[in-house]
């Protein structure tokens, strides 16, 4: 069997020079909306730090188990 070449196209998607302002205002309201959805630093802390801690921690724990499942 042969092999036959296939034709492959590309496609690139890029932002026009007119539209990069709009980039630069995104970043610079990213403070103030993130501030204005989460609220105050009670909801910070309840949606930030608590889930990321617990995540840590049942990474960890699992990492445990299975060194001490394979000890015996």
């Amino acid at each position: 069997m042969g092999r036959s070449a296939v034709r492959l196209s590309e496609v690139v998607y890029t932002v026009s020079p007119m539209k990069t302002g709009v980039l630069g205002g995104l970043f610079k309201d990213w403070p103030k909306v993130m501030a204005k959805k989460i609220g105050g630093w009670g909801d910070a802390f309840f949606f930030g730090v608590i889930p990321t801690v617990g995540v840590y921690q049942y990474a960890v724990n699992y990492k445990e188990n299975e060194k001490q499942s394979h000890r015996y």
